[in-house]
């Protein structure tokens, strides 16, 4: 068999030995081979999928032209191939701003490693205000969990403005328990506003998720206000009959003595 005969076998040892050819030394790298590969990057195994992606950047590092082929392939119908080709372009150094909507709809997949993956690579783009102008859309309009990984995505960026922070305090009122977890944990970190965030968070120590209630309380203690309002609602938590909620706001009220 040819290396792209074998780069296309239904055997994963055997497409995997076909990549780990095509980067070896005397390794052949044809118009074929490449198609063949770039097929690859949308494989429903993950490891044939990552190794694809790592094999086109092994071949970037060696000189070959692949990146006109991998902007292509960024405009397949297919999910997981784009999501491939977008992710072999940002192991060749910064992803070009083309793959942003790629990233982005990575940040909604059922795929954890997928979402998570997007969202380092996304937090790896300080300072492109594009990047943060779409996140602060995601977090209100995506679904459940690209409204989650836009805060966290926010948070990581350390994207601060008052635009950012009010789309933040909106996600507080999310209906989903877990958005409204990325939203305190990155108003933690970007709140201008301090006292309205800690008043969004003492809202919640009433939350219907016993989650939220907890690191609401956890986060009152690093937002830094001291004021009358908030110890009122950290005692009170501390007497909770939820010991996990106690500790959080007795640890809050240490941080804050």
């Amino acid at each position: 068999m040819t290396v792209a005969q074998r780069l296309r076998s239904a055997d994963t040892v055997e497409r995997l030995g076909a990549m780990a050819d095509v980067i070896a030394p005397g390794g052949c790298a044809d118009a074929d081979v490449l198609e063949a590969l770039a097929a690859c990057l949308g494989d429903a195994r993950k490891i044939i999928q990552r190794r694809a992606a790592e094999t086109f950047a092994a071949l970037g590092a060696q000189g070959t032209s692949v990146r006109d082929l991998l902007l292509r392939t960024l405009e397949s119908d297919v999910t997981r191939q784009r999501w491939g080709a977008a992710y072999a372009l940002s192991l060749l150094g910064d992803a070009p701003p083309v793959t942003l909507p790629t990233f982005l709809e990575a940040l909604g997949s059922d795929d954890g490693d997928v979402r998570w993956a997007a969202g380092n690579i996304l937090a790896r783009r300080s300072g492109d205000t594009a990047l943060v102008d779409a996140l602060q859309r995601l977090l209100g309009t995506g679904n459940p969990a690209q409204r989650k990984m836009a805060a966290y995505c926010l948070r990581d960026l350390n994207a601060r403005s008052p635009a950012v922070e009010h789309a933040l305090f909106a996600a507080l009122h999310d209906p989903d328990p877990y958005v409204r977890l990325a939203a305190i944990s990155a108003i933690g970190r970007l709140a201008i506003d301090r006292p309205t965030a800690a008043q969004g968070l003492i809202d919640l120590l009433a939350d219907a998720d016993a989650s939220v209630q907890r690191v609401a309380a956890a986060i009152l203690g690093l937002l830094g206000d001291r004021s009358d309002v908030v110890h009122a609602a950290l005692m009170r938590a501390s007497q909770s009959a939820d010991a996990s909620l106690a500790r959080a706001a007795e640890r809050s009220l240490r941080l804050l003595a």
